[in-house]
């Protein structure tokens, strides 16, 4: 990902455009990028809610296409951004793991589905699973992790949920392919919806 672009969005506004739901704001985002596959990865984005605007953080390959909502400002991620060792990270995951599912007999299934986790020690282990696999370690005691929050959405007439979690603390990069990867196509699952997105302040 080379830009990131800050959008921040008047509540007042946003309501009158109906982008009140996590898919709703992935679809105006998406005409951002006119001519791109939606099957293609091109932008990760978080949205936070602030006094009486949205902030939306938009990490994308390209330059987005200002749209006709919110004030935009994109400026361009220097090549040695990623060229550090450590970093202050914040992350937003979707946070799931697979169950394991049996037949009475004790012959397990394929049909294993993906299930929210929501213990403290469990979403620890997760973040740490998800950093191993990411190229990076998490510092010392530094992981910070809050309680999950339901959130839901509609597509195509069909309601959702996803749960909510925002991971922060301290990283060391070990293997650095890994980790360019991990910050260009994100962690976790629900990219889609505003997860996923590795925020970076070198340290």
């Amino acid at each position: 990902m080379k830009y990131l672009t800050k959008i921040l969005v008047d509540k007042k506004l946003a309501a009158s455009k109906r982008l009140n739901d996590a898919y709703a704001w992935h679809k105006a985002l998406w005409r951002a990028f006119p001519g791109i596959n939606e099957n293609e990865r091109i932008f990760l984005n978080r949205i936070d809610s602030k006094d009486i605007f949205f902030q939306v953080l938009l990490l994308s390959r390209q330059p987005p296409i200002v749209q006709e909502w919110g004030a935009w400002q994109t400026k361009k991620i220097s090549e040695s951004f990623l060229c550090h060792d450590l970093y202050r990270f914040e992350l937003r995951a979707n946070p799931t793991i697979k169950r394991v599912v049996r037949d009475k007999d004790g012959t397990r299934k394929k049909n294993g589905r993906r299930t929210a986790v929501y213990k403290e020690e469990e979403l620890k282990e997760w973040m740490m699973a998800k950093a191993a696999q990411s190229g990076f370690k998490i510092v010392g005691e530094s992981l910070g992790v809050t309680a999950p929050i339901a959130q839901t959405f509609w597509r195509k007439g069909k309601s959702g949920k996803l749960s909510k979690v925002d991971f922060k603390g301290v990283l060391n990069v070990i293997e650095r392919d890994l980790f360019k990867n991990s910050f260009e196509k994100g962690i976790g699952p629900s990219k889609s919806f505003g997860f996923g997105m590795l925020m970076l302040q070198p340290v």
